[in-house]
């Protein structure tokens, strides 16, 4: 790099590397793209299309514990009991924040998920579950609470929140409760779903767009090996198509990543980083512009190695000390590789070059003076890490995906932020997409995505009886069933295509 480029990625870096609340608050006032997955709710008939600000996100926290603590109180005594009354009017000084900074205050509890507007929040999913599933139980699938608000109206909507299941059924159900509660600023109802269902023509476009970031980087390497300029635009054109398909088909992408091809590695391990990285970031933010520049920097963060020797990436015994140091540049030789690319988002930079500084600081390259981990780094570095560990190398065997998630869970703090590992676990769920599994009953099946309420018990496609002859595959979730995973199994050992059932 020159100097002029060494003090732009110094500036860079130290604007980007905030840690992730100061980095969220940054983004300011962004448009969320929709919720990723099979379906998710539409409230936005009644309510028009909210747009809610980072800060307003991490709000949201409060106004449902007082949302919680106001119901449980009005299950428990009159309306005109003073607790009662308290709780209202904490939770109306809440909703008036939102009300005087010009927005409404749009809830969704859905498929065991809270929404706030169009933004998943997964932490509070987890956090209010016993909340979502109670609301959801006497038909709440929506809370919209309008400017204008009274407290007496606030009131009586806490009335209707209270019921239980057989209150609201002998009323008539929740909707005419609140009807006849008179809340013209309050709509309460079951959320409206628009399917966006994984059928064919999904499964058909993440393929497409995964084959298509495969292309890129075989283009990549040739060029970079022979010491030609890559195009930006084919650059974002392909990362373009992986924040659309992880936004819109969440689960068809994430399977995708279990595809491995020991002779093209770093290829199919960008491809796959990308994706991962994606679907996690996707968890913390919709914002585009940041899903765009975290695109780039994951498919390109391993770009440096495509300048170390193919005799050194693919020795199998163990590197010299030149060999090793050649290896730790890679990082540094993909930022400057990344910085003469005109028309590449310069914020990818930092992202290439600091993947493998590590949570505590303790990796590669060193920066002086230290600083934090910048998020997206922090983003790859968990995704870079688990799909390395669960592909089969020149110098290593490809471990079980349920061994590399507790490896990751093990390094939480230390090589890892411990925060997205959390949010990794909860996306690929303890057994990932992909993984060949043995029942506790016996059957054999593979794993199709984590199940929205216990990371340990996810859909299943069984394929093998517990005697191990094959059987008409059929789908289950475990967390329904009385049945648990044992452990994960080596499809190459069981002679299992994967591809072939899923």
């Amino acid at each position: 790099m020159t100097d002029d480029q060494h003090e732009e990625l110094d500036a860079l870096e130290q604007e980007a590397a905030l840690p992730a609340s100061e980095m969220l608050e940054e983004l300011g006032d962004i448009e969320l793209a929709e919720p990723d997955g099979s379906a998710a709710p539409d409230i936005a008939k009644d309510v028009g299309t909210v747009v809610y600000s980072a800060r307003q996100v991490g709000r949201v926290r409060e106004l449902l514990t007082r949302i919680y603590s106001v119901r449980r109180a009005a299950k428990l005594y009159p309306l005109d009991h003073p607790a009662v009354a308290q709780g209202v009017e904490e939770a109306m000084e809440s909703i008036q924040r939102y009300h005087d900074e010009g927005v409404d205050v749009v809830l969704a509890f859905f498929d065991g998920e809270v929404f706030f507007g169009d933004q998943l929040l997964p932490e509070e999913s987890l956090l209010f579950d016993q909340l979502v599933r109670e609301l959801s139980g006497i038909g709440v699938g929506s809370l919209v609470v309008r400017r204008g608000v009274t407290l007496p109206e606030l009131t009586r909507a806490m009335s209707v929140l209270a019921a239980d299941a057989s209150e609201a059924k002998q009323a008539g159900g929740v909707e005419r409760m609140v009807r006849e509660a008179g809340l013209p600023h309050i709509t309460v109802g079951e959320v409206r779903v628009f399917d966006r269902g994984e059928d064919t023509a999904d499964a058909i476009g993440a393929r497409e767009s995964y084959d298509g970031a495969l292309d890129l980087m075989r283009e990549i390497d040739r060029l970079v090996r022979s010491n030609k300029t890559v195009a930006a635009g084919s650059v974002k054109n392909a990362v373009r198509s992986l924040v659309d398909n992880v936004l819109s088909n969440r689960y068809a992408m994430l399977q995708l990543t279990g595809l491995k091809n020991y002779d093209e590695y770093t290829f199919y391990h960008s491809a796959n980083v990308s994706i991962l990285s994606l679907a996690l970031g996707s968890m913390i933010t919709k914002d585009y512009r940041f899903l765009s520049s975290l695109g780039v920097g994951s498919l390109m963060h391993d770009v440096g190695k495509m300048t170390v020797n193919l005799e050194i990436l693919n020795k199998p015994g163990a590197l010299s000390p030149d060999e090793w140091t050649r290896i730790r540049q890679h990082p540094v030789y993909g930022a400057e590789q990344a910085a003469v690319m005109p028309g590449l988002d310069k914020s990818a930079l930092v992202t290439i070059l600091e993947h493998h500084m590590r949570y505590d600081g303790a990796g590669y390259p060193q920066r002086t003076p230290r600083r934090s981990q910048h998020l997206a780094a922090r983003i790859v570095a968990v995704a870079d890490a688990y799909d390395a560990m669960t592909s089969r190398r020149s110098y290593s065997a490809a471990r079980m995906q349920d061994k590399a998630m507790e490896l990751l869970v093990q390094g939480a703090g230390t090589s890892h932020d411990p925060v997205l590992v959390r949010l990794f676990v909860t996306l690929m769920g303890v057994y990932p997409p992909r993984s060949v599994v043995r029942l506790s009953s016996g059957e054999t099946g593979i794993v199709l995505k984590p199940s929205e309420n216990d990371t340990l018990r996810p859909f299943v496609r069984v394929i093998a009886s517990a005697t191990g002859e094959m059987i008409d595959p059929f789908d289950l979730d475990t967390s329904q069933a009385d049945v648990t995973i044992a452990r994960c199994l080596d499809a190459q050992d069981l002679n299992v295509e994967v591809d072939d059932y899923i």
